[in-house]
């Protein structure tokens, strides 16, 4: 029989504040959109908007389901593993050695292969990921996890590229990227609160396995969109070093915004997959008991959404260039995350989770709009997983840390990480007004 969650009033108030912040900014956003100007290029208009829109539905429908059944799954990860009393760090840091490994051989099939090829691929791993986790058996786990690490690869670089190389073939804006990226932000934020809490009831009910279930039924739901989509390809033209991993690291080295832009990707990424890692063991240090962690992941998950509306071109885009907000981002931050390094308090805690995840809402659109201006389509996939690799280092490293560290310390670490991370990323931005400046002069 359905019982009320009895929820701790921390949780419910913190969750009710962060959903209310995403309501009052997205009315605010809503408001100055109607007062932007006309020739702001990045709004979409004219005659190929309702072309444009139908094109970003088609991609954004797919979109929300595959990255709700992906945090449907990550809400209970770290409990389920808890309950069947496994190695929780070994199977982490195989699902993240898993995804250094193939993700350059991922990328360069992606791109060779159909990027369509590769999210119905991605679909196919992550049902049979799914399946194995209703079984305490260590080394099924085991090869739960190297599976998934190949489909995160696979999550983090077949979907997009899709979208920007068919944006292009279809022959729309350059600018509009940016409308789409603010928007997946947004959305993913929305589907992530919305995880949050269906995990949690689910749970509840059914017991940690509840939410990989459902995971499981929208998976499935997701390929039956997927199959109505063209297919495209990376280019043939070798003059772009399109089609082999070789190519594709011949453009890193020749190419610094493509070498920054990587960088400045994994070091982010790196640290907030450690923060994935880190944040439930961390409330439980602080609060002795295991918090509602479907709950807690609700109200993190509004940051996203929260970042991915300031990001939008009626915000933070209003006032500065996409690469300054990048700076912006890993500056907040880690002073968000240098918080936990001193203070070990639940609001102090919270407040710092919840501003970080805020940085990672505005990140995540503002790199995948830096990605679509510095790597060409022929090569995305390929040179989007070759930085999987120092991206799973980071995580890897930050994950073996737990296990010999206190908290406080390895978030002093991840601080320092996302630091460096700023000054590449103000190298980032130097780089590409210098190129700028000399197409301006070329021309």
């Amino acid at each position: 029989m359905f019982q009320l969650p009895d929820w701790p009033q921390w949780a419910i108030r913190t969750f009710v504040v962060m959903l209310g912040l995403v309501f009052m900014v997205g009315s605010a956003s809503t408001v100055l959109s109607g007062k932007e100007d006309k020739e702001n290029k990045a709004k979409p208009s004219g005659d190929d908007v309702g072309r444009f829109r139908k094109f970003q539905r088609q991609f954004l429908i797919v979109y929300v389901i595959i990255m709700t059944a992906d945090w449907l799954q990550g809400t209970n990860m770290y409990t389920l593993y808890s309950s069947y009393n496994v190695s929780i760090s070994t199977l982490f840091l195989t699902g993240f050695t898993s995804s250094a490994i193939f993700g350059t051989i991922v990328g360069l099939y992606v791109d060779k292969w159909g990027r369509k090829f590769g999210c119905i691929l991605y679909l196919v791993i992550e049902v049979v990921v799914n399946i194995f986790e209703h079984f305490n058996n260590f080394p099924l786990l085991m090869l739960g996890r190297v599976l998934g690490g190949i489909s995160t690869s696979l999550l983090f670089s077949a979907f997009e590229t899709w979208m920007v190389t068919e944006h292009r073939k279809r022959k729309f804006n350059e600018e509009w990227l940016a409308d789409t990226f603010s928007t997946m932000s947004f959305l993913n934020g929305i589907s992530a609160i919305i995880s949050g809490l269906v995990a949690q009831l689910l749970a509840d009910q059914l017991g940690e396995i509840g939410p990989f279930q459902a995971a499981i039924a929208l998976t499935i739901l997701a390929g039956f969109f997927v199959m109505s989509w063209d297919e495209n390809y990376g280019s043939d033209d070798k003059s772009e070093d399109g089609g082999s991993s070789g190519g594709g690291m011949a453009l890193i080295m020749n190419d610094k915004k493509v070498m920054l832009v990587g960088v400045v990707n994994s070091i982010f990424e790196g640290s907030m997959y450690s923060f994935v890692f880190m944040w439930v063991p961390t409330l439980i240090s602080v609060l002795g008991v295991f918090p509602p962690t479907g709950l807690v992941f609700a109200s993190l998950m509004c940051c996203i959404s929260l970042g991915g509306l300031l990001f939008s071109p009626s915000l933070l885009l209003r006032r500065f260039s996409p690469e300054g907000v990048g700076v912006i981002a890993f500056l907040v931050g880690a002073v968000a995350l240098s918080i936990p390094v001193f203070r070990s308090d639940l609001l102090s805690v919270i407040v710092a989770f919840l501003v970080f995840e805020t940085c990672v809402g505005i990140f995540f659109p503002c790199m995948g709009l830096l990605r679509s201006k510095v790597i060409p389509d022929s090569v995305q996939g390929t040179v989007m997983n070759i930085f999987r690799v120092p991206l799973n280092m980071l995580v890897v490293t930050g994950t073996f840390l737990t296990d010999y560290y206190h908290f406080s310390t390895v978030f002093a670490i991840i601080t320092v990480w996302m630091l460096v991370g700023a000054g590449f990323q103000v190298m980032f931005c130097r780089a590409l007004a210098a190129s700028k400046q000399g197409s301006t002069k070329s021309a």
